[in-house]
């Protein structure tokens, strides 16, 4: 039996209002009751069916009818999934009582009804295809996500949170365009994605959604995406601040990118330690690398444009950059002789300094030089007050002790480098507080510096805490001065016994004696006595690895300083009998 339109409808919305369709139950009016009541025998299915179809053909009119897009019916109305459908030669209109009625046609149809069509976990639309505002393309939405279509990408849909975070980034009329692909399983990862045509959102229940787009994501999914060591994204990318770049967050770490240096990841303590020093807005900028193995040694480093930061187990994370960077590269870097960093850079007196795991490198301001300490004593080195430098080759160290005044200084300085020579200057503590610039004249000129106690007592006659305290305390005003000693140490007028000499190693360093005393520091002895006194004892005892001792100061009872005056013959005969100088740093080997 069919029911005229009217009578149906009003049956169909008794019904709809009376058992709660698509809503609460409200009750019906009483006229609409009374409807229901005389109609008692249509079956409530019927009535249904009646009001969707009704619905369908009143919204198919709206369109046009069979002069519309949609062309003329095919075949009847049907069930589908809780409602009713429509086909049509250019498309379908679909209706549920929580929905209403809206078509679907064209491409988005096509692939509606390979997700599943109302059945799938779309569900009924909620609108007719529609123009995308601010972007050529198309749309539906339904009531679990959107298909969207244009010319370029096809038709694929959006749902869920990577949806919601997608409009809230302008959907099709924002950066990211139009998807690429329907919502898809991360593979390697428990998460979501959705590719658009400028860039990805991708989704994980403990990150929420993020996208990540242009080179850098590029390069995350040349370290693997989500199932990779960085895992889902924290954040969009984001404009660095205070550095013209950008980066986004992950899970394990960050990936920055700026037009000068491109996309490169951080990660794990080198990255915290790199935010800690101002990340892209501080010295070191954007990163030039990726984290990367060190060479020949078991730890990380990231290079930046201003210098790099290394990590090992033992050492930490700490930064070397600038002028101390290029002498640490020059020496091997991390898999050298002075291993890891154990500091970032740090002010001293007059420059800057790195310590490191076998010793230090420091900077001063004033000649731009660096000088290098090492720290690590040689284990043949170890109860040895040495006497000559272990070596075949015929070079000479020339050392010079400061203890009474610097009266021969300046002069031995120039004679030094207008030779090209550099010495090893043995200082006292008590003589650095009275000539307090003389140390920066001595390691500006290229030489090296050695711990001659703080106030030149015979240690033979001190407890092991005295000698302590006196190779301590030396070692700290020289280092105030901006020099560092470490690790030649020589005893004050050459007393020690293995006693002291266990002392000084346990201390860090290496005694260190000599194989010729030039016996300037005695002087003129009445005028008996000249320069070439001091040149004679220095080539009768000339030998590879020859230590020389002079003195810096002048003779107390005639004020000669013949070791001063003697020094450029030294020089001369030296190298005519075809001699090198070195520092004592050639006894490390």
């Amino acid at each position: 039996m069919r029911y005229s339109r009217p009578a149906v409808l009003g049956m169909a919305l008794a019904l709809a209002l009376g058992s709660g369709l698509g809503g609460t139950a409200l009750g019906p009016p009483a006229a609409a009751a009374s409807a229901v009541a005389a109609q008692r025998s249509v079956p409530a299915p019927m009535v249904v069916e009646q009001a969707g179809d009704d619905t369908i053909v009143q919204h198919y009119e709206q369109l046009g009818g069979s002069g519309s897009f949609l062309g003329t019916p095919v075949g009847s109305a049907y069930d589908i999934a809780g409602g009713r459908a429509q086909d049509y030669t250019g498309g379908t209109i679909y209706w549920s009582p929580g929905t209403g009625a809206h078509e679907v046609h064209g491409a988005i149809r096509g692939h509606y009804l390979a997700l599943g069509g109302p059945a799938g976990f779309l569900g009924f639309p909620l609108t007719d295809e529609t123009t995308t505002p601010g972007a050529p393309g198309r749309y539906n939405n339904f009531a679990r996500g959107t298909i969207y279509w244009s010319p370029a990408t096809g038709a694929h849909e959006v749902h869920g949170a990577i949806h919601g975070h997608y409009l809230a980034l302008g959907g099709p009329a924002g950066f990211l365009g139009f998807p690429l692909t329907d919502e898809t399983t991360t593979p390697g990862a428990p998460g979501r994605y959705n590719n658009f045509a400028g860039g990805t959102i991708y989704w994980s229940p403990a990150t929420g959604a993020h996208e990540v787009h242009g080179s850098i994501h590029g390069h995350y999914l040349a370290l693997g995406g989500p199932a990779g060591f960085l895992g889902f994204p924290l954040t969009d990318e984001t404009t660095t601040p205070g550095a013209p770049g950008r980066y986004n967050n992950f899970a394990g770490g960050t990936i920055y990118w700026s037009p000068a240096t491109g996309a490169h990841e951080v990660h794990g303590s080198i990255h915290g330690h790199y935010l800690a020093l101002g990340g892209p807005a501080g010295f070191l900028g954007f990163p030039l690398t990726d984290e990367t193995t060190t060479p020949g040694a078991p730890g990380r480093y990231n290079n930046f444009a201003g210098g790099t930061i290394y990590w090992s187990p033992a050492s930490g994370a700490h930064e070397v950059h600038g002028s101390i960077q290029g002498r640490y590269l020059e020496l091997g870097g991390s898999s050298g002789v002075l291993g890891f960093p154990l500091t970032d850079e740090y002010g001293i007196t007059g420059g800057r300094r790195n310590d490191f795991q076998h010793g230090s490198i420091l900077w001063h301001a004033a000649s731009g030089r660096t000088e290098v300490i090492y720290t690590s004593i040689p284990a043949a080195l170890l109860g040895v007050d040495l006497e000559r430098i272990p070596t075949t080759q015929k070079v000479v160290a020339l050392t010079f002790d400061a203890g009474a005044n610097d009266a021969g200084l300046r002069s031995i300085l120039a004679t030094l480098a207008a030779n090209g020579v550099p010495g090893t200057f043995f200082l006292t503590g008590n003589w650095v507080n009275q000539f307090p610039s003389d140390p920066a004249l001595i390691y500006n000129s290229g030489n090296r510096i050695g711990n001659h106690s703080m106030t030149h007592p015979d240690f033979t006659t001190l407890t092991d805490a005295q000698i302590m305290a006196e190779i301590s305390s030396a070692q700290r005003t020289i280092e105030a001065a901006g020099g560092d000693p470490l690790p030649f140490f020589r005893f004050p007028f050459g007393a020690r016994d293995s006693r002291t000499i266990a002392d000084a190693n346990a201390a860090g360093y290496v005694p260190i004696r000599w194989t010729v005393d030039t016996l300037g520091w005695q002087g003129t002895m009445n005028g008996t006595r000249g320069p070439g006194f001091i040149v004679q004892r220095v080539m009768a005892s000339a030998q590879p690895g020859e230590i020389v001792l002079m003195h810096l100061g002048s003779n107390p009872d005639d004020g000669s300083t013949l070791d001063a005056a003697a020094l450029p013959e030294v020089i001369s005969q030296l190298r005519a009998a075809g001699y090198g100088f070195v520092t004592l740093d050639a006894a490390l080997g």
